[in-house]
């Protein structure tokens, strides 16, 4: 089970890592439709986190080791609930240039470098 969990950890770092470069790629060559394309990446992506964090949960059963998942699983929930919904209802209203826009932008990028940290210790101490 410890190498399931080990994996599994490693696993959605790797996903949130290929995710941060590909949202960079899209961005620096398909300006206009990026927004949109790295939306819906990271949709999944949460989803992906949301469902994974759920079986390492699981897998840590009453062991401390659950406690790092269910932080991530958390962040990523936050991601789904409440920035994700408001940067894209900006974006459909060209509020994209605005203080307030930056602010949901970097709060929901330090949300996932907050995951990452989280799973990564996770996955180390297993």
């Amino acid at each position: 089970m410890e190498r399931i969990y080990r994996l599994l950890c490693a696993a959605l770092v790797g996903a949130q890592l290929f995710f941060i470069v590909a949202a960079q790629v899209s961005f620096a060559v398909a300006r206009p439709q990026a927004g949109e394309l790295v939306g819906g990446m990271l949709a999944r992506l949460d989803a992906a986190t949301l469902v994974v964090a759920a079986a390492l949960v699981i897998l840590a059963g009453r062991r401390p080791a659950a406690l790092l998942p269910l932080a991530a699983g958390l962040c990523a929930a936050a991601s789904v609930l409440y920035f994700t919904p408001q940067i894209h209802q900006m974006r459909l209203q060209g509020q994209t240039t605005g203080a307030r826009f930056g602010m949901l932008h970097g709060l929901s990028t330090g949300m996932l470098l907050v995951e990452m940290i989280l799973l990564a210790i996770a996955g180390w101490i297993g």
